[in-house]
């Protein structure tokens, strides 16, 4: 087994736990908390934000398969956001964020692995194709 096969066999296993954190998390979240700004009641805002954040998610992900490389770290780095933030803001409409900030740096941390070992399948790849 080399190197890439560990990899993608590490990064399965740490996908198969996010997944996992992610179907605890939306267990956690009501959905009935509405944002209340300025006297206006928007009781759509936590769907969305889930949604959002699923949307970036599998953004990422089709990223990882169908562009075979990471195109740009910048496209990352806000799919990245765009997937994490509204999960917090969702946590806090809750009144969650502090309770539970264990649980969002456990899910921040599986995340950040995630991206570290996609990185660096990636740069094996480029490191092959150019000793090719």
């Amino acid at each position: 087994m080399g190197n890439n096969d560990r990899m993608s066999l590490f990064e399965g296993i740490i996908i198969g736990i996010y997944g996992n954190w992610l179907i605890s998390l939306i267990d956690k979240i009501s959905f009935t908390t509405p944002l209340v700004i300025a006297g206006y009641s928007l009781s759509w805002f936590q769907p969305f934000l889930i949604i959002l954040s699923i949307a970036c998610l599998i953004s990422l992900i089709a990223i990882g398969i169908f562009g075979g490389k990471l195109e740009t770290r910048w496209e990352v780095l806000i799919l990245g956001l765009g997937h994490f933030a509204p999960i917090c803001v969702s946590l806090y409409t809750e009144g969650l964020i502090l309770k539970d900030i264990f649980f969002l740096g456990i899910g921040g941390i599986l995340f950040f692995m995630i991206y570290v070992s996609e990185l660096w399948r990636t740069r094996q790849l480029e490191r092959t194709k150019v000793g090719r």
